[in-house]
Order: C-alpha cells, then sequence, then structure tokens
C-alpha cells in the first residue's frame, strides 16, 4: 500500500473530479487514472465507480482516503523526530495568506528565517471567510481571518492557531466632519456612504451588524477587495471604509478612527491539515507567526518596510531627523483635553511626550496614538479626549544622559518675553503631579 495511492483517494473525496484534482496537483487526468487502476491492482479492490459523468469513490475507497490523512501525519511525526535528531527543522513550507495579514507578518518571517534550513513558498489570496479551509488542500499554511470568532467558517478539523487579533478602523477623508471625533459611535455612521467588501467577505460583517443596530442601511456605492485601492479612493471622498489598523499605511487626506459599539476587530489564525502540522518545519514556522503576531498585538514588531516621510495626516505633524530610518529611537508629543468637554470655556489641555523603539517615524507615531487612546481610557474616558494631534521627533543619540529627545521650531514675530508668555508661561501651567 503506497502513501501516494491514498493521498490520491484523499484528493478525490475532498474535490470531487479527477479534473479538479488534476488541476491542483498539475498533473493531466489521464494520469490520474492509470494511477486509480495500479491503486486497484495493487491492492485487490475497487477503488472508484462511475457516478454521473466522472467516478466517485467506492466504500472501500472512502475508506483508505478517510486513513489517508492519519498515515500522512504518521509520516510527517516522524520525519519531524529525523529533523530533530539532524538538529534543525528543514525542508519547504507553502504558505497562502490574505495579503493585509501577509504583509504584516511575511516580511518579518522571511527575515527570521534567513540562514535556516527552511524555504518559504508563498502565494496570496482574498477570499471570503468560508472558503479559506479549502485552500489548505494546496498549502502548508494558510493565514485567513475572520470577524466571527477564532477559528474561520469552514475550518472545523484542520489545525487553527490565533496569530493575532486586529482592531479594524473606519476610514474617513480628512475633511470629513466625523474625522475630528477621536473615536466613533454606531449611531454616527446613520446616513454615511461607504466603498465596502464583496458580500461574504468578512469586514462586511460589521455595517450589517451597524444596520442592524441602527435599523438604516448603508449606502455601498463600490464593493472592492484591495485595500491600497479602498485607501485612494477614501481620500478623494468617495466614502468611508473599514481598513485594518497594523497594515494601512499613512496615506494624505485619511484618517482612521476607532469603531466603538459593535465587534471592529478580527482574527488573524493560521490553519493547516494536521497531517502537514505534524511537520516539524510546518509547526516552527506557525510558531514563528504567532511570535510576530504578539509582537503587533504589543507594537514591538511592524512590518519591514519604508514609510515615505512628510504629514502622515492632515492631524499628523512629523518633525525631527528620524525621518525614513530605518530604526532608532522618536519621542512623539500628543494633545489631549482632560476631565471636561473640549467645547466648554475653560478647559484644561495636557502634552504628553513618550518614547519609542520603532521602524520608521510613521510606526511611532501609531504605537503612540495607539496608547493615548489607552491613557484617555485610564482617565475615565469622556469628557477626556485625545485631540488627534501627534508630532513625531526621530532622535539622532541613543535616550542616555544628555540626548536630545524633543525640539519643536516655531517662527514667531513676537518678542523673546512675549513669545514665552504666550505659550509657555501663560500662569496656567501645572506639571507632573500637580
Amino acid at each position: 500500500m503506497e502513501f501516494r495511492h491514498l493521498d490520491l483517494l484523499r484528493e478525490l473525496s475532498v474535490r470531487g473530479t479527477l479534473a479538479a484534482v488534476a488541476a491542483a496537483t498539475h498533473r493531466t487526468p489521464s494520469a490520474l487514472s492509470q494511477q486509480l487502476r495500479t491503486a486497484e491492482r495493487e491492492l485487490g479492490v475497487r477503488l472508484v465507480e462511475p457516478f454521473s459523468r466522472g467516478v466517485r469513490l467506492t466504500a472501500a475507497g472512502q475508506v483508505l482516503a478517510d486513513g489517508a490523512e492519519d498515515v500522512g501525519r504518521a509520516l510527517a511525526e516522524v520525519q519531524a523526530r529525523l529533523d530533530a535528531n539532524l538538529g534543525a527543522p528543514r525542508g519547504v513550507v507553502s504558505i497562502g495568506s490574505l495579503p493585509s495579514a501577509g504583509e504584516a507578518l511575511l516580511p518579518s518571517l522571511v527575515g527570521r528565517l534567513r540562514g535556516t534550513e527552511i524555504r518559504l513558498e508563498l502565494d496570496d489570496f482574498d477570499l471570503a471567510e468560508t472558503d479559506y479551509a479549502a485552500r489548505t488542500l494546496d498549502a502548508d499554511v494558510v493565514i485567513a481571518h475572520s470577524l466571527a470568532g477564532d477559528t474561520p467558517q469552514g475550518a472545523d478539523g484542520l489545525v487553527s492557531r490565533v496569530v493575532a487579533r486586529e482592531p479594524i478602523d473606519v476610514a474617513l477623508p480628512a475633511d470629513h466632519p466625523l474625522a475630528a471625533r477621536p473615536r466613533l459611535r454606531v449611531e454616527d455612521l446613520t446616513g454615511t456612504s461607504w466603498i465596502g467588501v464583496p458580500e461574504g467577505y468578512p469586514f462586511d460583517t460589521i455595517l450589517i451588524a451597524v444596520e442592524n443596530l441602527t435599523g438604516e442601511r448603508l449606502e455601498r456605492r463600490l464593493r472592492l477587495r484591495d485595500n491600497r485601492l479602498i485607501e485612494a479612493l477614501v481620500a478623494e471622498g468617495v466614502g468611508l471604509a473599514l481598513l485594518p489598523r497594523f497594515t494601512t499605511r499613512p496615506r494624505p487626506g485619511v484618517v482612521l478612527r476607532p469603531l466603538d459599539g459593535v465587534r471592529a476587530d478580527r482574527s488573524i489564525v493560521a490553519l493547516a491539515r494536521p497531517d502537514r502540522y505534524a511537520r516539524l518545519a510546518v509547526r516552527t514556522v506557525v510558531d514563528h507567526l504567532v511570535e510576530i503576531g504578539a509582537g503587533l498585538r504589543h507594537g514591538d514588531v511592524r512590518p519591514e518596510r519604508e514609510v515615505t516621510s512628510g504629514p502622515a495626516r492632515r492631524d499628523v505633524a512629523d518633525v525631527g531627523i528620524g525621518d525614513g530610518l530605518r530604526g532608532g529611537w522618536y519621542a512623539v508629543r500628543c494633545v489631549f483635553a482632560v476631565h471636561g468637554p473640549v467645547d466648554e470655556p475653560h478647559q484644561t489641555y495636557e502634552e504628553r511626550v513618550t518614547l519609542w523603539r520603532a521602524r520608521s517615524v510613521s510606526e511611532a507615531i501609531v504605537r503612540a496614538e495607539l496608547e493615548a487612546v489607552e491613557y484617555v481610557n485610564q482617565l475615565g474616558g469622556e469628557p477626556s479626549t485625545y485631540l488627534g494631534l501627534a508630532q513625531a521627533y526621530g532622535m539622532a543619540d541613543e535616550p542616555v544622559d544628555g540626548a536630545e529627545v524633543y525640539s519643536l521650531m516655531r517662527d514667531s514675530d513676537l518678542a523673546a518675553e512675549e513669545y514665552l508668555d504666550r505659550f509657555f508661561d501663560t500662569g496656567d501651567e501645572r506639571q507632573g503631579a500637580e
């Protein structure tokens, strides 16, 4: 009994037709038919029978197809023990990923595996949630996502490991009236128009939830898959959109705002068939993905890419000499209104400078703004609020004694004393714990 025969029967059981198996395995239907006849001759039993315009498995063929996964897993476990005895995982690991999650995870994965005996083969696809599980027939690891839970629909029976949980934000044109708000509520979205995703895609469930809560339909002017195209159309004022926080690049004319009142996050999940997951190399790759995903959640790992310097959003200013660096220290100043509604005549404002080790000025700003939202929550939320202004300074030095952590230069017609009175010594300043 050869495993290649069992594997063919499993493929036929899952894919349904010889033509589908041939297309997936890059063989011809006639070659597969010949292999089936060879298997029947060696095993002495009928494995397929005519059905409709094709063939289907007999009862004996289905028994062998069901056992193929157990045999494959056992073989993979033996190979894993051999690899461990040799000292390191090795071999080819194929990964298929939705593009946005792949952008956040795969560059760091490639860097981690450089110099090892593991070689990656990468593919990308954007699918409805229910379609990702089927891709595990073609790839060792499939990076999928779900907004309904930690396991995508249709993935029962597969190994499923949560890599990250990523917030989904509302993307708005910078001059949209809602852009002035630090966070959005479900009721704020009534009457808005959207650039949506195809029906059945996970992000669409957020808009459906909003519609169910408000009782009003949201207009989808377009339904598109590519996030970069969606970002560009948002900047042109075509509509609002839902975009993932980790991989949405800063773009002039676009702001992101968290959405409260509905579940607005997704689980990014690594899926694998149990027999493939038994391979040491596959388990090692998934372990790396989980570690990288944990870094995304805690803000200490970002995609390894350059971000164009200059204003990233209308309400974000980038200053200093650190723009474009591939890593360094950044001080980020954020401005808050604390302890009172922003429309009151007498208001207390706070400026906080936080320090971040980041790969780019834009990454530092994103992380500082996430911390700013957490800070406001610690204050008890509304009426305190983050005002959406972040200024980042790229440090030339490590943060040691005497290092310059922040510098902001401003042209002014005011004399020195007037300048200090206007901006720094008004008499109402408080510092520290006062």
